[in-house]
């Protein structure tokens, strides 16, 4: 399995089309891996990290800057299913990187540090996962018809999510997405019943 890192570089025909991008091969990265790739993410700031969470469970850190056979710089294997989402947050207090896998545990982790650093466990399997960008919240779904909001630094449970809000009581279906706001203090979820529902602080307004 091979991660390929692509550069963009955009391209004006003239004034009067629109602007084309071209994505460019510019790295393949082979992950060693058996399995697929299931999540990526990377550091902004440096641009050298890049992170791949895998189907079996593994988690590879690769630094760019490296050869193809020695760009793999760390292995974390805590996780015993399917990765489902890995998430690096600069400046985090406890573990920069957060990753959730259907087993239902959230785990954190320093990308120094072989073992990680906290642990969320979650009583379910959770088929998506969101980290607000500004705030310490966190939000994993299951199909198992419910939603739950966690502090990152604390890792408590902030709130459960199990009905939808002004239709009769109707329970929840399956969550297959969530997304937080960029700043405001509020969610987005997809569920398999073709509803989009948003959340959002009961003491603030949209």
């Amino acid at each position: 399995v091979c991660v390929c890192v692509c550069v963009y570089a955009c391209m004006h025909a003239c004034v009067c089309l629109p602007m084309c991008v071209m994505f460019v091969c510019s790295q393949d990265i082979p992950t060693g891996a058996d399995t697929c790739v299931t999540s990526l993410t990377s550091d902004i700031a440096g641009r050298s990290l890049l992170i791949a969470g895998c189907g079996d469970g593994s988690i590879r850190l690769y630094d760019r800057r490296l050869t193809q056979t020695n760009c793999l710089v760390r292995l974390l294997r805590e996780h015993t299913a399917y990765v489902v989402k890995v998430y690096l947050q600069p400046g985090a207090s406890q573990g920069k990187i957060i990753s959730s896998s259907v087993g239902g545990d959230v785990r954190y982790w320093d990308p120094r540090f072989q073992d990680s650093t906290a642990k969320i466990k979650t009583g379910m399997r959770i088929s998506c996962m969101d980290v607000h960008h500004t705030a310490p919240l966190l939000a994993v779904g299951s199909r198992d018809q419910v939603a739950k909001i966690y502090h990152i630094d604390s890792q408590e449970g902030l709130g459960t999510i199990k009905w939808h809000d002004g239709f009769m009581g109707q329970r929840i279906s399956s969550v297959n997405s969530l997304a937080f706001h960029p700043y405001k203090i509020c969610m987005a979820a997809g569920f398999s019943d073709s509803l989009i529902s948003i959340y959002a602080d009961e003491k603030k307004k949209l």
